[in-house]
């Protein structure tokens, strides 16, 4: 298991994944929403803001899920899934 220290969305915390490049992944992912919803210059992450990320990315998924067909969306979600449990565990620090 790799350990790094990232920064999202001003703030610096230490994730742990099967891979470096899956946590820079995660962590520039999380970063992007979070600038997309809450603007470019971080103002702390509080439980309001982790809510609304996580209800973004479950929309998300409910919209892979209509879009996509069967062996598609299985792929999809399976990635996605992958990139929502990195999330849980940021916000758990």
């Amino acid at each position: 298991m790799a350990e790094l220290e990232v920064e999202v969305y001003g703030k610096k915390y230490t994730l742990r994944g099967s891979s470096m490049e899956e946590i820079r992944a995660v962590a520039a992912l999380v970063d992007q929403r979070m600038k997309e919803l809450f603007g470019a210059e971080p103002r702390g992450l509080d439980l309001g803001k982790a809510l609304a990320l996580a209800v973004n990315f479950a929309e998300e998924i409910c919209n892979l899920k209509k879009e996509a067909g069967p062996s598609q969306l299985a792929q999809r979600l399976e990635k996605f899934a992958e990139k929502f449990s990195r999330l849980e565990k940021l916000l758990e620090i």
